[in-house]
């Protein structure tokens, strides 16, 4: 359990971060689709996309926030972060195993560069960019922390975000040059898309180093803070709706005000004291790996049952029902980590008082 200095746990970001993850199942299954196409992307291409930033900033502040400028502590806390994501990933890569069979990825066979290209960047399943990307975000900024001052770690980062724009929802601008069409021609030989670990994740992981190491200003306190998100907000829609007019976008990850309004809501988040679970991080976790599989569920129990009219061409139920599924499994392989857990911690203890006792060291 994470507390801060009062004690309390970081009850605002759970639960951002659990209505973060709900967002990110929205993306995936369009909610509004059945009103219309652009009723959903208000919803899905450009609030929805808050989403995924609030998680590596988050990740960033928990994880910075522990580090106090011991090279070697730092440095273990590191490589035990990495483990942590790498041995994550592994899990979610078993799990999706099966799906990727089915869908038939590996039916034109699988190349080294094509395996290394989905293992390392784009993710073994749609969703799943998301940890090697925070693997490789977290290590970049934490070395750049080494090296930079904090100002020159976020003009790096905001950098690799200004090229990841032109590779993303500003692309339309950067292909009417040579230079740049060409650059993004050889940089899309070896990824997807620019929203990765080295173009996305560490602006949003740096914002999170901000945050942990410096204090609010007192001139965005009290309602100024607000009021600023729901600038940004708007700021963000309109920047959106003009990109999609436009036809700019390869992509509708990134955007410019997408870096202020999750910069305040985090920040809001952090004054918001909400009384949330134990399980709250660990059940929005789960519920982003666990959603595909959630999907894929809810429509064959739906052809099973002959609901798909409801359940899966009703846009709008088809998500409540994937959202209540991926719900369950999320807190059921919560509830279950945290109880191996609590025994493993139980086992440890005991065994250290045996030790500790004379008849232990007997």
């Amino acid at each position: 359990m994470r507390a801060n200095a009062a004690g309390g746990r970081y009850g605002g970001i759970d639960a951002v971060k659990l209505v973060a993850a709900l967002l990110v199942v929205a993306i995936h299954t369009g909610p509004l689709l059945t009103y219309g196409d652009y009723p959903d992307f208000l919803v899905t291409g450009i609030l929805a996309r808050l989403a995924v930033p609030l998680f590596f900033m988050a990740s960033g502040y928990l994880f910075f926030r522990k580090l106090k400028g011991h090279v070697r502590k730092d440095r273990r806390a590191l490589s035990k972060y990495g483990v942590r994501i790498a041995a994550l990933y592994a899990i979610a890569i078993i799990i999706y195993l099966p799906l990727n069979v089915y869908k038939g990825d590996f039916a034109a066979g699988v190349t080294a560069g094509s395996l290394v290209r989905d293992v390392a960047v784009d993710g073994t399943f749609y969703h799943l960019w998301y940890l090697p990307a925070l693997w490789l975000g977290i290590h970049l900024v934490y070395f750049l922390h080494k090296k930079l001052p904090l100002g020159g770690v976020l003009a790096v980062a905001f950098a690799l975000y200004a090229v990841g724009l032109l590779g993303d929802s500003y692309y339309g601008l950067a292909i009417r040059s040579e230079l740049l069409k060409g650059m993004f021609d050889w940089l899309f030989l070896w990824f997807d898309y620019t929203r990765n670990g080295l173009f996305f994740a560490p602006v949003y992981l740096a914002l999170g180093l901000w945050a942990a190491r410096c204090p609010v200003p007192s001139g965005v306190r009290g309602r100024a803070l607000p009021l600023l998100f729901v600038l940004s907000l708007a700021a963000l829609y309109a920047e959106g709706m003009l990109l999609r007019g436009a036809e700019l976008p390869r992509h509708d990850s990134m955007y410019v005000m997408l870096l202020p309004a999750v910069a305040t809501l985090f920040l809001l988040a952090l004054r918001w004291k909400v009384r949330m679970g134990p399980r709250a991080g660990s059940v929005s976790q789960w519920l982003y790996l666990l959603h595909p599989a959630a999907i894929v569920a809810v429509r064959g129990l739906a052809g099973a049952a002959g609901l798909d009219w409801l359940l899966v061409d009703y846009s709008l139920m088809h998500y409540a029902a994937v959202c209540a599924v991926s719900l369950a499994a999320a807190w059921g392989v919560a509830y279950v980590t945290e109880l191996r857990r609590k025994r493993a911690r139980n086992q440890a203890g005991r065994a250290a008082a045996q030790t500790e006792s004379p008849a232990g060291s007997a």
